[in-house]
């Protein structure tokens, strides 16, 4: 049974894969399988931590990865969701009640996750719009040094 569950898990990531990549697609494929277990390790012992409720499985984590790899970053169109640069964000952090939930779960670039950091989507997409309207070098170097941590 476990077989035929993860034969099927790799059948259905080697098809998105192989949209957007000409090579090392198995390897590619056994990275994100073993990824989605360590999201659902990590999503579980911080659940813990914060006392909130978690109840998402590794099929909703596959689903995800299914439904997002390869396409746009919902905050930056200007970077895609591949296997290097993705990260699965809640939408209200962890750390402000949000829920590991597969309502409360998405998947986008890892830039735009460090640069949401644990803002809450409403206050992010504020943060977004205010760099969207100054100069573009400017915004090129904040967006870099909030996502990296450093004001």
């Amino acid at each position: 049974m476990l077989k035929d569950k993860n034969k099927y898990l790799k059948a259905t990531l080697k098809k998105v894969v192989s949209k957007y990549h000409k090579r090392n697609i198995d390897k590619i494929v056994i990275k994100l399988i073993k990824r989605s277990s360590s999201v659902i390790y990590n999503m579980k012992s911080r659940s813990k931590k914060h006392g909130v409720k978690f109840d998402i499985e590794k099929k909703d984590i596959i689903e995800l990865i299914y439904r997002y790899y390869g396409k746009p970053c919902k905050y930056d169109e200007n970077r895609q969701v591949l296997y290097t640069g993705m990260a699965f964000d809640h939408i209200v952090p962890i750390s402000k009640g949000g829920e590991s939930t597969k309502k409360n779960i998405q998947l986008i670039s890892k830039f735009s996750n460090n640069l949401k950091g644990s803002l809450c989507e409403s206050d992010f997409k504020i943060v977004l719009d205010w760099l969207n309207s100054i100069d573009p070098k400017l915004r090129k170097t904040i967006a870099a040094r909030l996502a990296r941590g450093k004001g």
